[in-house]
């Protein structure tokens, strides 16, 4: 069965996101600590940046931003090829929700090699463009521009570049390999029970109609929100599966010792002690609150039909597949 097309919203943040003082861009040296946050019509909106994006999200770390320090500025998309370099991506990180990606992001953060971009808004607003109008996105090219303006390099200990993609990114994978066909695609995933039941406890907003994409052509009875997101998942798991073959599958359970025993080493990566030990202090908190101790969630106590009959047997695949690559 096809994956379900989905229709997207502008970002529901956008307003906060863009609360800065105005500064024009003729005034400006340099873009330097400038990252793009949104995209509005044909212009690019940058925030100015001065630390490491170290919170579980990119939102995060401008949301506690001194509001004495918020600047804005607005380009159009052609002063994105007057940027310095910016590091290459070293891997792009896709996922189901609830998998231990934001974990992921947190680990790599520890290290000061390592610059972490999780979840950036302007890479949603830039695929909602060009689902809407292709023909005026313009294509790989901006997303490659994008990217690069995200991997600014500010300092020589900087030799890594991770992005954390949205969950419902995954169907998009073509154009980021259009655009970087070297960048290695890590999938996370987990039990589709586990994912369910993490969803009851806290909906994400990929989960509600309406709020960041719509099922179409498809129905439910009124109400029934796990029949939403079961039908979500089973559209992540098929577009991980149309994509396999340029997918490192990692299962849930392989966290956290997957990053430093094989991840990292991939990328030519070995951790000191020192850094090992780091990562695993931060394994031992939740990952979307630092300050709290990471307790096992609990066993699911029921499923959903769609789940069974459509989920469960794309979460096989996947297993099958991802074992496949190891023996």
């Amino acid at each position: 069965m096809s994956a379900p097309s989905f229709s997207y919203y502008p970002m529901l943040n956008d307003q906060q996101l863009l609360r800065g003082r105005p500064v024009a861009v003729d005034a400006l040296a340099s873009l330097r600590n400038w990252f793009p946050v949104s995209l509005q019509g044909r212009e690019v909106v940058w925030r100015h940046v001065q630390g490491r994006f170290t919170a579980s999200f990119f939102t995060d770390t401008l949301q506690q931003q001194n509001p004495a320090q918020r600047y804005i500025c607005r380009t159009g998309f052609d002063w994105l090829k007057r940027l310095e370099p910016g590091l290459m991506p070293s891997a792009f990180i896709f996922h189901t929700s609830r998998c231990g990606s934001t974990l992921l992001t947190q680990l790599l953060s520890t290290l000061s090699c390592c610059i972490v971009m999780s979840e950036p808004p302007v890479i949603d607003a830039f695929l909602n463009s060009h689902q809407t109008e292709p023909e005026t996105s313009g294509g790989s090219a901006n997303l490659r521009q994008l990217i690069l303006a995200l991997g600014q390099q500010r300092t020589p200990e900087e030799t890594h570049f991770f992005i954390k993609l949205d969950s419902w990114h995954t169907q998009f994978l073509p154009i980021f390999r259009a655009a970087f066909p070297n960048t290695p695609c890590w999938f996370l995933y987990r039990e589709p029970e586990a994912v369910l039941a993490s969803h009851r406890r806290q909906r994400g907003p990929q989960m509600v109609p309406g709020m960041i994409a719509s099922l179409a052509a498809e129905t439910l009875e009124a109400g029934d929100l796990d029949g939403y997101c079961t039908k979500v998942l089973a559209g992540f798991f098929e577009a991980a599966l149309a994509n396999v073959e340029h997918l490192q599958l990692i299962n849930y359970r392989q966290l956290p010792d997957v990053l430093w025993q094989d991840l990292l080493p991939r990328q030519g990566l070995d951790c000191t002690l020192e850094q090992l030990e780091r990562m695993r202090q931060r394994a031992g908190f939740h990952a979307k609150s630092q300050g709290i101790r990471f307790s096992a969630d609990a066993t699911p106590v029921s499923s959903h039909p769609i789940l069974q009959q459509r989920v469960a047997p794309l979460y096989a695949q996947l297993e099958q597949r991802r074992c496949d690559a190891v023996t």
